[in-house]
């Protein structure tokens, strides 16, 4: 049981197993709707990923596709009583203490990796991210913000000599407080605090950041999370530079469209 930063409404979570090769499936139970969690039922809103369709959506899902990623979980059943998971304290750390809490079974069959042979890029007028071949996974950001208190930033992420849970779990999303003002003035989020997010004032944090680079650190989770809605994972080297979610999951489809 969690707040809803969106709605401000209590939702409750649970992750139950599935079938192997059934994938990771999204539930509704207030309005009686489920959809798988990939890119065909990602919807284009803003600041977060959302999965759903004409029936209804839920939103924030990218923290809880991260830390499916990070347990290598492939087949799950996602079940929630309204429209968003819960942010808890805005890391992933919460959510991977609950899956963990619930038990992972291993399944006999594995999902092959998706993995480039060349490079894919997905470019903007300032901003960008690269796909490399790679024999393992690895993660890479530049975050440049006009804010002083978070300024130029820079994050490594290599899963095969680091965990998942101490170098970006705890890191939390964060926004300025002209940022949450403005998302709260627009209706888009209904109980966003300092509980949620790291909320970065005038001069100062609404709390001390997990590491100097945090804010960078919390963009890695989030790519990977988007990344996840492949419905595979992806074996390569990605390097993000002042992207968010829309440029992650058009990333995806065009990792999907050269790989899939």
């Amino acid at each position: 049981m969690g707040l809803g930063v969106r709605t401000g409404q209590e939702i409750e979570l649970s992750i139950g197993p599935a079938p192997a090769g059934s994938g990771i499936t999204i539930e509704r139970t207030d309005i009686g709707s489920a959809w798988p969690a990939d890119l065909e039922h990602a919807l284009p809103l803003p600041a977060c990923s959302s999965i759903g369709d004409e029936t209804g959506r839920v939103d924030f899902v990218e923290h809880l596709m991260a830390v499916l990623w990070a347990e290598s979980i492939t087949d799950a059943h996602l079940r929630l009583d309204g429209p968003e998971v819960p942010l808890f304290d805005g890391s992933a750390t919460p959510l991977l203490a609950m899956l963990r809490a619930g038990g992972i079974e291993t399944l006999p069959d594995s999902v092959d990796a998706l993995v480039p042979e060349e490079p894919i890029f997905h470019i903007g007028d300032d901003r960008a991210l690269a796909v490399l071949p790679a024999d393992a996974p690895r993660f890479g950001y530049c975050l440049v913000h006009p804010h002083e208190l978070v300024g130029h930033q820079f994050a490594e992420f290599d899963p095969s000599r680091e965990l998942f849970e101490e170098v970006v779990a705890p890191a939390r999303t964060f926004a300025t407080w002209d940022e949450l003002q403005a998302l709260q003035g627009a209706g888009m989020i209904a109980a966003g605090s300092e509980d949620n997010c790291l909320v970065v004032h005038d001069d100062h944090y609404s709390a001390e950041p997990f590491a100097g680079n945090a804010m960078a650190r919390h963009k890695i989770v989030d790519l990977i999370g988007d990344l996840y809605l492949l419905g595979r994972p992806l074996r390569a080297h990605v390097i993000g530079y002042r992207t968010g979610h829309a440029d992650n999951r058009a990333l995806a489809r065009l990792i999907l469209d050269t790989c899939g």
